[in-house]
């Protein structure tokens, strides 16, 4: 199943409300986040990171490529990982700073990583594919 048109075309767009959605989440004060016990066995969170990111990484790549064509995709995908490190990396300080239940974490910042770059791979893989 291709990605929609409306995503591909506007990913920049999505790109950015996917960072404000991302950036409300991760700064929710912990009293307002659901807890499970479950959850923090399986560390949820680290997949939730991920996923997030995944999904960042995947609007970055596609943005990026709407705004350069002519860039080959390593350079893309330098650029597209740059601003989703960078982003995990000032939200975790923004955690630490800010307090409220919340503090900075190395390992979320390494899902936040991963992530993008699971997303990024996958929108390659799709063009290969030629499914984009």
């Amino acid at each position: 199943m291709p990605i929609p048109g409306f995503i591909v075309r506007h990913a920049a767009l999505w790109a950015v409300l996917w960072a404000v959605l991302i950036l409300v989440l991760t700064l929710m004060p912990v009293s307002d986040v659901p807890r499970w016990t479950w959850a923090d066995v399986i560390h949820l969170d680290k997949f939730v990171h991920a996923f997030l990111f995944g999904v960042q990484g995947l609007l970055l790549g596609l943005a990026l490529a709407n705004l350069r064509p002519q860039e080959p995709p390593p350079v893309l995908f330098a650029w597209a990982m740059l601003a989703a490190g960078v982003y995990g990396a000032v939200i975790e300080v923004v955690q630490q700073w800010m307090g409220q239940g919340r503090h900075g974490d190395v390992l979320d910042l390494l899902a936040d990583a991963a992530g993008a770059v699971a997303g990024y791979a996958w929108l390659r893989w799709r063009h290969r594919r030629g499914s984009t």
